[in-house]
């Protein structure tokens, strides 16, 4: 069994095939694990980042992977984007425990190179939490795992009217009113390119809208609008792979023939996964994301699938339309050597800390007074 670090963008590019057979032997094939995500997550890494694939290889077939970069700040993380749902160590069930082994002592043969190893995105029975971890640990690692957040989700195959009739009348309410707005507001029309429909040239236009439509939504201020250098090159590169494979689902909502809301998800292997949901910011009173969520999962309860994932964060809207969650855990793993036992130190001993007296010394916030009327004021997001 031999072990490398592929650094060189042209040495990734070079193990598509041998990651695809890879990616087929794996006990769980995510989306999130194949070739063609990861490449498109590259796209989006900042100019600082340096590939930091660990591959583990017996007679020139590749038996497991470890997709990281390396950050500023020496930390080493999975190749992700902000629409990252899932991540892991790739190996086939039988090779998983030499594989985990191997990278444990590449890793702590390489202390110097890394002060942290900070991986999201993992499932509660990921590799990298099952046996990553502890084998690090025994290593001299300082490995903390932790509840990072959770993945709502719904599950399709039910009924849509069992399904909807449980969900709450707030909720009902809100989508009733939404429909109502639009309706008033001029003439609705949802497109759906569905999973192995369209050619490039159908694909490039309603990746056009969607760009343009995010470009107009909120997320311009974060710097994670579609427009941005970095996430067109990635949703773009996605879209090609997507459509190769299979995988591409775009939704889109117009209002008197002009593109006003989008959903840009990914299926496959009975799995949805919304990656983007994005409205123009002018039509905010209209709520046409409320609308064009609704009229999507009732469309997905037709097409035989299993489960439509929202993805990890604790965003209200998600939880109104959810129906199950799923954890997601977060491993960190401090070096072994003096910088990576300092970081651990202070992040997991003396930063909590500190935290702790700033947070006792703050003024408590005014409590509620019933005998001055009212109800607290209502701070919960409006879905949209």
């Amino acid at each position: 069994m031999q072990l490398r670090i592929v650094s060189a963008p042209e040495d990734f590019a070079a193990l598509r095939p041998a990651w695809d057979r890879l990616h087929e032997r794996c006990g769980h094939r995510s989306i999130f694990l194949s070739y063609a995500w990861l490449d498109a997550a590259w796209q989006w890494q900042p100019s600082s980042a340096r590939l930091y694939v660990l591959c583990c290889e017996r007679k020139g077939e590749l038996l497991g992977a470890l997709p990281l970069v390396r950050r500023e700040g020496r930390s080493l993380r999975f190749i992700a984007v902000p629409d990252t749902q899932q991540c892991d160590v790739l190996a086939g069930e039988d090779d998983a425990a030499s594989v985990v082994d191997a990278f444990a002592d590449e890793l702590s043969r390489r202390r110097e190179d890394w002060d942290a190893l900070r991986l999201r995105y993992l499932r509660d029975d990921a590799i990298a939490v099952r046996m990553l971890g502890a084998a690090l640990k025994h290593r001299g690692a300082n490995v903390n795992v932790r509840s990072a957040t959770s993945s709502p989700r719904v599950a399709l195959d039910g009924a849509w009217d069992a399904y909807y009739g449980a969900r709450s009348r707030r909720l009902k309410k809100a989508a009733n009113l939404a429909a109502n707005r639009l309706a008033k507001a001029g003439v609705v029309e949802i497109h759906w390119l569905a999973p192995g429909k369209g050619d490039r040239a159908e694909v490039d236009r309603e990746l056009d809208h969607v760009i343009r439509i995010s470009a107009r939504s909120w997320k311009r201020l974060t710097g994670n609008s579609l427009d941005q250098a970095g996430p067109q090159a990635f949703i773009r590169r996605l879209s090609q792979h997507a459509h190769d494979r299979g995988w591409l689902s775009i939704w889109r909502l117009s209002l008197d023939g002009v593109p006003i809301a989008m959903e840009y998800q990914l299926i496959g292997d009975g799995s949805v996964y919304a990656l983007r949901s994005d409205f123009d910011a002018d039509h905010d009173a209209l709520s046409p994301g409320s609308h064009l969520s609704r009229h999507i999962l009732e469309t997905l309860f037709t097409q035989g699938l299993r489960h439509y994932s929202m993805g990890p964060g604790d965003n209200e809207y998600k939880y109104r339309w959810a129906d199950d969650v799923e954890p997601v855990l977060a491993v960190t793993a401090y070096a072994g050597s003096l910088r990576g036992r300092a970081l651990a130190a202070w992040e997991l001993a003396v930063k909590p800390l500190a935290q702790r007296v700033r947070d006792g010394l703050r003024p408590r916030p005014a409590t509620h007074e019933k005998e001055r009327g009212g109800d607290p004021p209502d701070t919960t997001s409006r879905l949209t």
